[in-house]
């Protein structure tokens, strides 16, 4: 084997293995995902709706045997507890969803504010219990078709506010999207890899999906790869259970800079317009999104000559389980609408302020 080929794997031991990088039963904080389930109904109104609550998220293995995981949410209005079903999606982790799905009515509440969870490890077999995480979410809501008609004064569609999330951005290597994604190469497979990121977008559920996004990557002020998807590829998608293009709409959309190459283990012939081994370029790099054609957002990361992006220790500090690095977004423009510029101070991955992040 090559002495680069030699070098890319140990990079990437390095980098999954080393201490504190991911641990064994803890949660992967960019995965946890909560939404609500709009009940057409309270206390026997039909137009009075409310909501209850579900989510998913992953877990960093390795998962022992007979392990489970349940979530409690508590409100001042209701406390809920769900288990959660589970998939072994991929190597070293383990996907838990639909943790409170399709409850009955007389579950769902009206309240709006913060609402506070845990999710919890327990199992029967090595008597051991755990509280894997614990955070809150803010319910907000608006009012869904004729305004001025008592009869519907109640009828309210509720959602997560995700505000906190606009500012933070991923970048990361090709194998880690495949690692993190079922049914993927897995890293002994690539023979190369290429440049990924992920930004947060905030509008209506058409905005979001189907607006016009590119993506541009920059090195000493030039322009050295593109990623332009003909709509918004939105690995997360938290949209209201609404039947209108109402706003509130959040997606987490990724770009994959295809002829931008991190490393390639059997380099060829270099077609042209391909951006090939980045790690000889190694300094800052800027990533300009357009939507709909106008500049929406930008951020900064910085790549080394070691085949990885510069680790700038938020993921660490904050433990986030993920192996994506996290680099602020400065968010241009005014395509999200109103949104609470300083969520992300006090209300980031559900309540747990970055440290070491400096948004915009």
């Amino acid at each position: 084997m090559k002495k680069s080929c030699l070098l890319i794997l140990v990079s990437i031991a390095v980098t999954v293995f080393s201490a504190g990088a991911v641990a064994a039963q803890t949660i992967d904080k960019s995965s946890v995902q909560v939404r609500l389930q709009v009940h057409k109904g309270y206390n026997g109104d039909p137009e009075t709706w409310s909501w209850t609550p579900v989510l998913r998220f992953r877990v960093n293995g390795p998962i022992s045997p007979g392990s489970a995981f349940a979530v409690e949410y508590n409100s001042p209005a209701k406390t809920w507890k769900f288990d959660c079903q589970t998939d072994e999606y991929g190597a070293g982790w383990l996907g838990a969803r639909d943790c409170g799905m399709n409850p009955p009515d007389n579950q769902a509440v009206t309240y709006t504010g913060p609402v506070d969870f845990k999710i919890n490890f327990r199992n029967e077999l090595e008597g051991k219990n755990a509280t894997l995480f614990s955070g809150k979410f803010k319910v907000d809501k608006f009012h869904e078709g004729v305004v001025d008609l008592p009869k519907f004064k109640n009828n309210f569609i509720y959602y997560v506010n995700y505000d906190w999330a606009l500012p933070i951005a991923y970048v990361y290597d090709e194998w880690v999207y495949n690692w993190e994604y079922p049914g993927k190469t897995m890293v002994p497979a690539l023979t190369n890899s290429h440049l990924m990121a992920a930004f947060w977008f905030r509008g209506t559920n058409k905005s979001v999906i189907y607006s016009k996004y590119a993506a541009y990557l920059y090195f000493n002020g030039q322009m050295v790869a593109e990623a332009v998807p003909e709509s918004a590829v939105c690995e997360v998608l938290n949209q209201p259970e609404s039947n209108q293009d109402s706003p509130n709409a959040y997606c987490r959309s990724v770009f994959t800079f295809n002829k931008a190459i991190l490393w390639d283990k059997q380099p060829g012939i270099m077609e042209a317009g391909f951006y090939y081994e980045m790690y000889k370029h190694p300094g800052e790099y800027e990533i300009k999104v357009l939507q709909n054609g106008k500049l929406a957002r930008t951020a900064k990361f910085a790549f080394g000559a070691d085949y990885k992006i510069a680790d700038n220790g938020i993921v660490k500090q904050n433990s986030l389980g993920t192996l994506r690095v996290v680099v602020p977004a400065q968010i241009i423009g005014d395509q999200d609408g109103q949104w609470d510029r300083s969520a992300y101070k006090t209300d980031a991955f559900f309540g747990s302020p970055l440290t070491g992040f400096v948004g915009p």
